[in-house]
């Protein structure tokens, strides 16, 4: 096996287990008591699944459609920052963490020779 063809397992195990520490973190804040422990403790799930499910699959659509959720849970934290001064900085830090996840996952993907899911 040529090292091009490990990198891109390297980069999806990476996306995978960022994943996974930021689905601890939001269970230890949620355990800590939170500002937010209800929100905290269902995006610890997600995650923690999420990853699981990626990490067993290992395909670039997984990676891609991982990124998607990531896309979509951040649109969706946009308005909450806007409009709700209390959860604020929470949203603000989702959309944040939801743009480092994104570009992990379509990192992993990428293109061409020796991509996860690509020609070798």
């Amino acid at each position: 096996m040529t090292r091009t063809a490990r990198r891109p397992a390297a980069r999806g195990s990476a996306a995978v287990a960022l994943r996974a520490v930021v689905g601890i973190v939001h269970g230890v804040r949620a355990v800590r008591g939170s500002a937010e422990p209800v929100l905290d403790t269902v995006l610890a799930a997600r995650q923690l699944a999420q990853a699981v499910l990626v990490g067993r699959s290992g395909t670039a659509d997984a990676h891609t459609l991982s990124g998607l959720v990531d896309v979509l849970h951040g649109a969706s934290m946009v308005p909450v920052a806007v409009a709700d001064r209390r959860r604020r900085g929470f949203a603000a830090g989702q959309v944040v963490t939801a743009l480092v996840l994104t570009i992990a996952e379509w990192t992993a993907v990428g293109t061409g020779p020796g991509a996860v899911g690509g020609r070798r």
